[in-house]
């Protein structure tokens, strides 16, 4: 095999620039072998395949090119092995945890890069391509990061990255389980596998990493059993490392007491909802685990105000929100009802072409526990709008619904059969500025919608 130079390392066929190793992966719906006659036009110098491709160019073939990913791209990038590392897993909740850790970082003194659902962050922002990268992405993130003079990195990981080994390489000095609930189950396939894949996380610490957990769900016995060199918990109750009472909860913020290590800590965060206090709490242990100050601590939590679709007021009690899961949807409808005088109008749907088994579920929950439930389309993609809202219509236990496919119109409904007193919540995508309908992704985003319905008066 003759010696070739090369520039990049690039898996994706559509990305290939001239002097390329290109490697060959096999996926889901795709299969990188196909594509090895496009690469060679477009200028890759080599190719590393699970089996032996026709081509003249140079050839590596490996049992699976996907687990090889880290290996190559440390050789190429560097291992950032100086970077602090922070991993946040869970069913809900991740990407209000990192972005909290991350505003720790950066009152601490440090240079934080984020990594999540809403976008990649560092001095630079850019969109998001998914919540946790490939690996050979995540490195070329934190080339650029370390050239920014970027030295820590809080990272949202999916279930779907652990299982798919895309952070196999990395170490983490904290690995944050935030809570686990249904969810992914047209991947995971059962329960079982799914938790299994979140406690993965805890395997990738480096040897003083540090693991952060929610004691006050129920997998909290399983992650005791991994027996970890070194943890920290959090929840409400008093036998955690670091636990909370919640003093006021109210459209203006939380106002809530920390206790740790016998000393007690006021905190005003400008988040909304009473499920913020566990993300507060989760992200208070893992700087805790990092040597921060309370000080810096404090100060990082309550710089936050808001977080892109997460509890967002957009305008007038109008509420875009992420929550797309039994859990996320339950807890956000109690928590709002606190605040409530009037009605409580929820918006929402389910994803095509995912768990389907969560449908009747949320439509149960939204049925329960809003006073009027809009049920409406959320990300189709493959499926026909109507038989996912019939999935939902299963679960419905009151006649408080409507249905309106289109979710432009099924916004500007819920805002026009709002008053004064009553509280919208438009849920399930939160920051997505996108619907994804069969392979297209159509320019949409809740927030503009909600903000046009004012001023045109929809």
């Amino acid at each position: 095999m003759k010696d070739v130079e090369i520039n990049s390392i690039e898996f994706d066929s559509r990305k290939l620039k001239p002097g390329a190793l290109y490697v060959a992966v096999k996926g889901a719906k795709y299969d990188g072998h196909v594509y090895i006659r496009d690469v060679e036009k477009e200028g890759a110098v080599a190719v590393i395949t699970q089996k032996r491709i026709n081509t003249e160019l140079p050839q590596v073939v490996v049992k699976d090119t996907r687990g090889i990913f880290g290996a190559l791209a440390k050789r190429f990038y560097g291992d950032f092995s100086d970077f602090i590392k922070v991993g946040v897993t869970g069913t809900n909740g991740k990407t209000t945890t990192a972005f909290l850790i991350h505003s720790i970082l950066s009152h601490a003194g440090k240079n934080p890069g984020l990594i999540g659902t809403v976008y990649y962050l560092s001095r630079t922002k850019s969109k998001a391509g998914r919540t946790t990268p490939e690996i050979l992405d995540i490195l070329r993130l934190f080339k650029k990061f370390k050239d920014e003079n970027i030295d820590s990195v809080v990272m949202e990981v999916s279930s779907h990255a652990l299982k798919l080994k895309r952070v196999e390489d990395i170490d983490f000095d904290a690995a944050v389980f935030t809570n686990l609930s249904q969810d992914h189950l047209d991947f995971h396939e059962t329960m079982e596998e799914y938790k299994n894949a979140k406690l993965h996380l805890f395997s990738l610490l480096k040897p003083s990493g540090w693991g952060v957990y929610n004691n006050d769900d129920a997998v909290r016995e399983e992650i005791t059993k991994l027996r970890l060199t070194h943890s920290i918990s959090f929840g409400t109750a008093r036998d955690s490392d670091v636990w909370a009472q919640l003093r006021d909860d109210s459209l203006d913020g939380l106002k809530l007491v920390i206790h740790y290590a016998e000393q007690r800590y006021d905190i005003e965060s400008s988040l909304i909802g009473a499920f913020n206090l566990y993300n507060i709490l989760a992200a208070f242990a893992s700087a805790i685990a990092l040597d921060i100050d309370v000080k810096s601590i404090i100060r990082g939590i309550e710089a936050l105000s808001a977080v892109r679709g997460r509890m967002e007021r957009v305008v007038d009690n109008v509420f875009v929100d992420f929550a797309h899961t039994p859990s996320a949807i339950e807890s956000i409808l109690r928590s709002s009802r606190k605040y409530v005088r009037g009605k409580l109008i929820l918006v929402f749907g389910c994803g095509g072409d995912r768990d389907s088994q969560k449908r009747p579920r949320m439509g149960a929950i939204a049925t329960r526990l809003a006073d009027l439930a809009v049920i409406t389309s959320d990300n189709p993609r493959s499926e026909p709008p109507l038989k996912i809202i019939e999935d939902i219509k299963k679960g419905v236990v009151r006649d408080n619904y409507e249905i309106i496919t289109d979710r432009k119109e099924a916004i500007e409904y819920a805002i026009s059969a709002k008053e004064e007193e009553d509280i919208v919540i438009v849920a399930g995508k939160g920051h997505e500025e996108y619907q994804l309908i069969n392979d297209k992704a159509i320019e949409f985003d809740d927030a503009e919608v909600v903000r046009k319905c004012f001023t045109n008066s929809c």
